[in-house]
């Protein structure tokens, strides 16, 4: 067995970054960019109105109106003398001898002159060329995710089409011949899948398309589908079948099949039989067959994995110090992972704690983390919890 940070460090080592692709940029959301993003413009690229008003070709009060310039005209030929104003709009072309820009609110006007109210500071509600960003500058670098915002500061730029790193394609294997997928009639001696279809809705927030496939509890046929299922993905996850019954034959055939073992078992509860492996450029997870056990080793170790492929720079959870709400107790040997509410800064660890019971996961939303090598800990103690996404 292997420490909690140990197997977060080896799998960091062994997960790689994958390949860049083209995209557009309406088709990249959540995606890493792979290069830095140049503007190929300035932004904005000509000295525009802040705001509906008059263009004034000085400082003074009275101004001869010689014209009108809305937004999207090409007013780069016309010059205002000192003594005259046009009128202007939002985001139109500032004239060249412009002074400031006299909102509308204190500007009186009749047909041929308008008087100012308000003295002027140069270059006042003007937006200069270039004043967001300048031609060739670094509009976004290398290592960016493309959220709404970072598109809209795109589209802005006229960029239509980004180079991102590649998602990983992922595959999904479940063992177990008790399993029944949810929606069907439950008989005896079975229980509905909840671990496959768990691990899928949580890859959704990675905006990543998943394969699942259902295996028996048989050694050719589990052996047959991970070699299958190692040629078509980046990632592997098996879920159960990776302990030590007499049909758990997940860790025997992926041995044989070529997977490098890089470490099985974490001294950690719950989740401690995880396996981490590899064969070539994929890494293959095996999870525990105890549902809560597998979404929290998912969100643990197979998480940060995906975000280290998909070219994201920070790949773990968001981590916080908080109090405790009560005392705990646990055995020294092993970190804790618990399910837990935070609210400002304190948490409350929830009840059903056992890595087979969900319930608790519908109301989490933390890791509590509580490490091998202490066993009290009192109301008002700062852990570390992990947020979960």
């Amino acid at each position: 067995m292997i420490s909690v940070k140990e197997a977060q460090s080896k799998i960091q080592e062994n997960s790689r970054i994958l390949n860049s692709v083209s995209k557009s940029v309406e088709n990249a959301l959540d995606q890493v960019l792979s290069e830095d993003v140049k503007s190929p413009i300035h932004m904005p690229p000509f000295s525009q109105s802040a705001m509906d008003g008059y263009a004034i070709g000085s400082q003074g009060n009275t101004f001869k109106l010689v014209g009108e310039i809305q937004a999207g005209a090409d007013s780069s030929g016309m010059t205002l003398k000192s003594n005259e104003a046009v009128r202007i709009f939002t985001g139109a072309m500032i004239p060249n001898g412009t002074f400031a820009v006299a909102k509308q609110e204190i500007v009186e006007k009749n047909k041929t002159e308008i008087r100012i109210t308000e003295k002027q500071k140069h270059l006042q509600n003007i937006r200069p060329l270039g004043e967001q960003i300048k031609k060739g500058d670094i509009a976004l670098p290398k290592g960016t995710v493309i959220t709404p915002g970072t598109a809209g500061f795109l589209y802005t730029l006229g960029v239509n089409q980004v180079s991102v790193t590649k998602k990983p394609n992922i595959i999904i294997l479940s063992t177990g011949n008790e399993l029944v997928p949810p929606g069907q009639e439950l008989s005896p001696g079975k229980i509905y899948e909840s671990n496959t279809y768990t691990l899928k809705t949580a890859l959704k927030k990675f905006r990543i398309q998943v394969t699942i496939k259902t295996i028996e509890d048989n050694y050719e046929a589990t052996k047959k589908s991970i070699q299958e299922s190692l040629n078509e993905c980046d990632i592997l996850i098996t879920t159960g079948g990776i302990s030590v019954g007499d049909y758990d034959f997940v860790g025997k055939a992926m041995e044989e099949v070529g997977v490098e073992s890089i470490f099985y078992k974490i001294k950690q509860k719950p989740g401690k039989p995880i396996f981490f492996g590899k064969r070539n450029s994929t890494v293959v997870f095996g999870l525990p067959g105890n549902p809560a056990a597998a979404l929290s080793c998912f969100y643990l170790y197979v998480t940060p994995g995906i975000r280290k492929m998909c070219g994201i720079s920070d790949v773990s959870l968001e981590k916080r110090t908080l109090k405790l709400t009560s005392d705990y107790t646990k055995s020294k040997n092993l970190t804790h992972f618990l399910k837990a509410k935070c609210y400002g800064d304190k948490v409350a660890i929830l009840g059903a704690q056992s890595s087979a019971m969900l319930s608790s996961f519908a109301s989490a939303n933390c890791l509590a983390c509580l490490p091998e090598g202490q066993s009290e800990w009192k109301k008002g103690d700062a852990i570390e919890v992990y947020i979960l996404p």
